[in-house]
């Protein structure tokens, strides 16, 4: 018998973090989650059955009407070989097409060269680039956090309107990253915002938005911090991830997503740098986003 798809149930969860400890050397995100995707609304974790045992699962959710997120595949490394990820990746193409959808996006790591080879198979064609950079809790990082009087909070009405105009925005293809889901902010046709825990900024004499940074607990558990958005000069940048690193001191990590071009990327990356964040890859694009029209 081949592989079967179907809905995950109570009963998988069990093998679904079997197969997740062996991914990120058992660091992965989705044991923190995994309760919360099983319940929510709008969500569906489905697994890939081969003789009645769960070999890969993965799952999809609704960012916004018409927009599907596909995100945690995963597969029993000693369960390869089988078509479980070409099998899910085509159940919820079909299933995107069945209840009307016009997209759907993915993000995926430059190493997961398996994955990216399904994808691009099934039409999903790369959108943004990003590089991944990080603040573990005893990283050096975190011993440059401080809180600085001239950071305000920021309506997060403001916050939105600012983002639109940023040059970050444009160079991350429309797409606002919160941990490992990419909102499609300012895409053609479609918009979908992610919920910000908090805004601050820095401003001008006369009270204008000069540097803004954005943040939020993503759905990876309470340990988590996700700076969703950052941009403006670099001293200003500087401020503003220090004071945001002052702000979730009992964080086990705060990551961000950081733009990037060919050969270009925004002014956060120096700024990581210099305050000793982790940046993978050297500072090379390692985070891809995907999309596929449906039809």
């Amino acid at each position: 018998m081949g592989v079967t798809i179907r809905t995950a149930r109570l009963a998988d969860r069990s093998r679904i973090l079997a197969i997740s400890s062996q991914i990120w050397e058992g660091d992965d995100y989705v044991p923190q989650i995994i309760d919360e995707w099983l319940r929510m609304r709008g969500s569906e974790v489905t697994v890939a059955d081969l003789n009645g045992s769960v070999i890969a699962f993965a799952r999809t959710v609704n960012l916004t009407p018409g927009y599907v997120w596909l995100e945690g595949i995963r597969t029993d490394t000693a369960s390869q070989g089988h078509g479980a990820g070409k099998a899910l990746t085509e159940y919820f193409i079909e299933k995107a097409t069945r209840e009307g959808a016009q997209r759907i996006g993915l993000s995926t790591y430059i190493d997961n060269l398996a994955s990216i080879h399904i994808i691009e198979q099934h039409r999903f064609v790369r959108q943004a680039s990003f590089i991944l950079a990080e603040a573990k809790l005893d990283g050096p990082a975190r011993s440059t956090a401080e809180l600085s009087p001239l950071v305000s909070e920021v309506p997060f009405d403001e916050a939105r309107a600012w983002i639109l105009g940023s040059a970050s925005i444009a160079m991350s293809c429309g797409f606002v990253g919160q941990g490992w889901t990419f909102w499609p902010a300012s895409r053609p046709g479609v918009v979908a915002w992610p919920v910000f825990d908090k805004a601050i900024g820095l401003r001008g004499s006369k009270g204008s938005l000069r540097s803004l940074l954005v943040v939020c607990h993503p759905d990876r558990g309470a340990g988590e911090v996700s700076i969703d958005f950052a941009d403006g000069s670099p001293k200003h940048l500087e401020v503003l991830v220090r004071h945001a690193l002052a702000l979730y001191p009992g964080a086990k990590c705060i990551q961000t997503m950081i733009p990037a071009g060919q050969a270009v990327h925004t002014n956060l990356l120096e700024t990581v740098t210099a305050l000793e964040f982790d940046v993978w890859r050297h500072g090379e694009p390692d985070v891809f986003v995907y999309e596929r029209p449906v039809e």
